[in-house]
């Protein structure tokens, strides 16, 4: 799932409905890319974690792929960076 441009409250429930629909899905991982994200808003960063709890739920790892300094920061704030391990590319995610 690659995340581009920013992700504030306009597109919020897309990018909610959509990483709850990925998590819930038959795959065994889903892999989030951050890398183009210029903007995350607290709220997005918070929905990170809760699909967490609902991809271990379905037997599925939610994976991250490295983001720009900006995004990291909120993750920071927001207590949601530690939750993850981090990724440097989408091959390492999904290799992992």
């Amino acid at each position: 799932m690659r995340v581009e441009g920013e992700l504030d409250a306009a597109i919020f429930s897309e990018f909610s409905d959509a990483l709850d629909k990925a998590v819930t899905s038959s795959s065994r991982a889903v892999v989030v890319d951050f890398r183009q994200t210029r903007f995350l808003s607290i709220s997005s960063a918070l929905a990170l974690a809760a699909a967490k709890d609902t991809a271990a739920a379905h037997g599925v790892e939610l994976r991250v792929v490295a983001a720009r300094r900006e995004v990291e920061r909120v993750l920071d704030v927001t207590g949601v960076r530690p939750l993850f391990c981090y990724f440097a590319s989408i091959q390492d995610a999904l290799e992992a």
